[in-house]
């Protein structure tokens, strides 16, 4: 009877390096696969048997082939993806839309400083109809920086929202692809084990998911994974519940109509389109109000050679300054450089004088800044927010690596690692086999040979 066991118990031996050479041959296979988890096979001894000389094992049973996955280390790296995600898209939106303030060559600033330049030149030679001209020239300048840079910026927001709107449909793509992964893993008879190439394929889009979204991952008992947004449910075993984009408030919400607080590229693409640009737009229709009430009030305050009063030299319609701001005059003898009249002197320029002085005066943002710092505390704010957009995206980008070393550590194949197994697997079968023969032998021996003696 014991050799019958020793039999059985040898072949579990083969059986259980069988599986181990198998598992470590997948694993080498895959180990350039970035998406693959190292799998390894997990044994367990027999329950022994009772003989009068004590307790005899019965060799090896296979538990499960199981992944070398730690739930704890894809929360790190999920946890770090959704802000590496919501930075590097920040950053290089603001980047963008700090480019296309062509600061400081071509931009309003470079504008603005010619218009300066063009009064005083006026205010040396009032009567000079070219630099009266080049007044409207350097109005019309300024005016068409600050709309261009008010337009490319509604572009931008335009392509920023464009692009909001298709990841929202490509988060609710992977959402039904992993609740596909779940209806799959589900129907796989669990008696025969976790089906770990599919899963893996799940996490793939899990760690997606969390780096598009920044959305939460928890493991069900029965295999499934759970995908919500702040506690609303998105993904339960293979029930969807989609995300929907609204592009005149830039919100995204829940299919049960409640708002979420999106992370990841998602959060990203929102809080530019939320807070960045439109606090860039206010404060440039802040300083384009500023700037035409400024020049159109002095204006007024001088006379055309002709006796006229000054009239407005900027207009703009009122909650878009900077896209609508236009120049009010084309005819240069409408530009009232005299200080007094009618009649008016020929060479008086006493307003065109307070109209150059206007760069120095405590003009704009409420009488706290001239209008030269309103719009160069503009470009130094976005420049900052740009900078500090950039580093955090560097310093996040390095935490992510981190994270992500440290699960490769764990989950990925280490090819010296598997040559080791693999020869130990080998020498296992190896004797396994031996034993089998001895075994045979023995039997063969018992069974053909005794009680011949004799004969």
């Amino acid at each position: 009877m014991s050799d019958f066991i020793s039999l059985y118990t040898a072949f579990s031996g083969l059986t259980a390096a069988q599986a181990g050479i198998n598992t470590t041959s997948h694993n080498i296979a895959n180990a350039a696969n970035p998406g693959f988890t190292r799998q390894r096979v997990d044994l367990v001894s027999r329950v022994p048997y009772h003989q009068r000389f004590g307790m005899t094992g019965q060799g090896v049973d296979i538990q499960q082939i199981a992944r070398a996955r730690v739930a704890g280390l894809d929360t790190q790296v999920r946890t770090s993806a959704s802000a590496q995600g919501r930075l590097d898209v920040l950053s290089n939106l603001l980047a963008g839309t700090e480019a296309l303030m062509g600061e400081p060559n071509e931009g309003i600033t470079a504008g603005l400083g010619g218009l300066w330049s063009a009064l005083d030149e006026l205010s040396l030679d009032p009567p000079n109809s070219a630099a009266r001209r080049n007044v409207i020239s350097a109005l019309e300048a300024l005016t068409a920086n600050i709309g261009n840079v008010a337009q490319k910026w509604e572009l931008e927001a335009h392509s920023a929202s464009n692009l909001l709107s298709d990841y929202v449909g490509e988060t609710n793509n992977m959402l039904h692809e992993v609740a596909e992964l779940n209806r799959l893993i589900l129907s796989t008879s669990h008696d025969n084990g976790m089906p770990n190439d599919l899963m893996d394929q799940r996490d793939v889009l899990l760690d997606e998911l969390a780096n598009i979204a920044g959305v939460t991952v928890t493991t069900m008992d029965n295999g499934s994974a759970r995908v919500s947004l702040n506690g609303l449910s998105l993904v339960s075993d293979t029930m969807v519940s989609p995300l929907a984009y609204d592009p005149s408030t830039h919100t995204v919400t829940h299919s049960s109509g409640a708002e979420v607080d999106v992370g990841g590229e998602l959060a990203g693409f929102q809080s530019y389109l939320q807070n960045e640009l439109p606090g860039f737009q206010t404060a440039l229709n802040t300083f384009v109000a500023d700037l035409a009430t400024a020049l159109n009030d002095q204006h007024a305050l001088g006379f055309a050679p002709d006796g006229s009063p000054g009239g407005a030299l900027l207009t703009f319609t009122p909650g878009s300054e900077a896209r609508s701001l236009t120049v009010a005059i084309t005819d240069p003898s409408q530009i009232a450089a005299a200080g007094s009249g009618p009649p008016v002197a020929e060479y008086d320029g006493m307003n065109i004088e307070a109209l150059s002085a206007l760069r120095h005066a405590l003009a704009a943002e409420g009488g706290t800044a001239n209008l030269d710092d309103s719009i160069r505390s503009l470009v130094s704010h976005v420049g900052e927010l740009t900078s500090a957009a950039a580093n955090g995206a560097r310093s996040q980008n390095a935490m992510t690596a981190a994270a992500e070393n440290a699960r490769m550590n764990t989950h990925g194949v280490s090819i010296d690692e598997e040559m080791v197994n693999l020869i130990t697997y080998q020498r296992a079968y190896e004797a396994a086999a031996r034993v089998m023969t001895a075994v045979d032998e023995s039997l063969d021996t018992l069974i053909n040979r005794t009680g011949v003696v004799g004969r």
